[in-house]
C-alpha cells in the first residue's frame, strides 16, 4: 500500500478514536450532573419533612394552648356553680360549661389528629435521612469512579494525540490539507472503503478502472461521485488448519 495512504488510513482511525473519547468525556458531565440532581432532590425531600414536623409541632403547641385556656375556662365557670341560686341561671351555666366542654373535646381530638402528624412526620425526616445517607454513598462512589474515567479518558487522549500529531508530521503537507477538508465536510469521513465497485462513503458506484486501480492501493485516488479518497481492503485468507 502507498505509504502516505496507509497513514492516512491510521489518522482516521486515530481522529475516530479521538472523537469517541471526547464523546465520552462529554457525556461524564452529564452523568454527574445527574448524580447532583438526585442529591438536591434527596436534600429537598428531607427539608419538605423537616418543614411538615415543625408545623405539626407549632400547630400542637397552639393547640395546646387552647385547650389549657379552654380547661381553665371550664374550671371557673364550675367554681360559680355553687354561688349560684337562681334555678334559671343555674341551667344555664350548667349549658355553658357542657359548650365549653365540647369546645375541649374538639381541640383534644385535634391535638391527637397534630401528634400522628407528627410522628409521622418524625418516620418521615427518618426515612429521608436514611435514604439521603444511603443514596450519598451511592452518589459519592458514581461520582469517583466518573472522575477516575475522566483522568483515564485524559490520559488516553494525550497519547492518542501525540502519536496523531506524529502521524500528521510524515504526512505531506498537500495530502493532510486535502484529508483535512474530507473529514471537516464529510462528517468525520475522509477515507471511504471500497467494496464491489462501490464507495463506502457514498454507497455510489465507482467506474471499473477507478476500482482497478483503488485496489492496487498504489496511489491517493478519489471517490468521482463524493471524493472521499478511497482504499481498499484485502480479505484476510483463512488460516489452513
Amino acid at each position: 500500500m502507498d505509504e502516505q495512504l496507509k497513514m492516512l488510513v491510521q489518522l482516521q482511525e486515530i481522529d475516530g478514536r479521538i472523537r469517541t473519547l471526547l464523546a465520552q468525556k462529554k457525556r461524564l458531565p452529564e452523568a454527574l450532573a445527574g448524580l447532583e440532581k438526585k442529591r438536591a432532590a434527596n436534600e429537598a425531600n428531607l427539608e419538605t419533612a423537616k418543614e411538615s414536623l415543625l408545623t405539626a409541632q407549632k400547630n400542637k403547641r397552639d393547640r395546646d394552648k387552647d385547650l389549657e385556656a379552654g380547661v381553665q375556662k371550664v374550671e371557673k365557670l364550675k367554681a360559680r356553680t355553687s354561688e349560684i341560686k337562681n334555678n334559671k341561671e343555674y341551667q344555664a351555666l350548667l349549658k355553658e360549661i357542657e359548650t365549653f366542654e365540647q369546645e375541649n373535646k374538639a381541640v383534644e381530638d385535634d391535638i391527637l389528629v397534630l401528634m400522628d402528624k407528627i410522628d409521622t412526620a418524625t418516620a418521615g425526616i427518618t426515612t429521608a435521612e436514611q435514604r439521603a445517607r444511603e443514596e450519598e454513598v451511592a452518589i459519592l462512589a458514581e461520582q469517583k469512579q466518573g472522575e477516575a474515567e475522566v483522568a483515564k479518558i485524559d490520559q488516553e487522549l494525550k497519547g492518542v494525540e501525540q502519536a496523531r500529531q506524529e502521524m500528521i508530521a510524515r504526512i505531506q503537507p498537500a495530502v493532510f490539507t486535502q484529508y483535512h477538508k474530507l473529514i471537516v465536510s464529510k462528517g468525520g469521513i475522509a477515507i471511504a472503503e471500497a467494496r464491489g465497485e462501490s464507495c463506502s462513503g457514498c454507497y455510489m458506484s465507482i467506474p471499473p478502472q477507478v476500482y482497478v486501480n483503488v485496489k492496487k492501493n498504489e496511489s491517493i485516488i478519489t471517490c468521482p461521485n463524493c471524493g472521499r479518497i478511497l482504499h481498499f481492503k484485502e480479505a484476510i485468507a483463512p488460516k489452513v488448519p
